[in-house]
């Protein structure tokens, strides 16, 4: 399945990834999505797609998630022109919360997922692999364990 992602509808569903510029939401949200495509064997063929184009002054980030920029054009409207040249929408799936793009790739046979459920997908990934399980006493012995092997050097 490959997934088409409305990037900053998916940025605005994630609390801690909602401040800062406009660059580091977009990086925050490559790392999760990273992380969670190296757990979680569906979440292989990502493509997230956001309005405007890659900052000129910055890198561009290499990622095994593919990144598209509007370049002049909306996200929306981007998102709509991938699934419609696909030979194969069907095998597509749709990551927004936007009406007329779940409505139109719909017409096309593409899957539509909510933010919510792909979210669920997501974080599912990480709690299968206890990621997010760690109680604050173990994460305070696990910071004085480090204090103090740095410390002996």
């Amino acid at each position: 399945m490959k997934y088409i992602i409305d990037g900053y509808n998916l940025i605005h569903q994630i609390e801690h990834l909602r401040t800062g510029s406009l660059r580091s939401q977009r990086e925050g949200l490559i790392r999760l999505l990273e992380i969670a495509r190296a757990q979680n064997a569906r979440l292989k063929d990502l493509t997230v797609v956001f309005d405007g184009k890659a900052d000129i002054l910055a890198p561009p980030m290499h990622s095994p998630v593919k990144i598209i920029f509007s370049k002049g054009e909306c996200a929306d409207k981007k998102i709509k022109e991938i699934v419609r040249s696909s030979n194969y929408a069907r095998d597509i799936a749709v990551v927004s919360d936007d009406r007329q793009i779940r409505s139109y790739t719909r017409t096309l046979g593409a899957k539509r997922i909510s933010v919510k459920e792909f979210l669920k997908v997501v974080f599912s990934s990480f709690e299968e692999k206890h990621i997010f399980r760690l109680e604050e006493t173990e994460a305070k012995k696990i910071n004085q364990e480090l204090e103090k092997i740095w410390l002996d050097r």
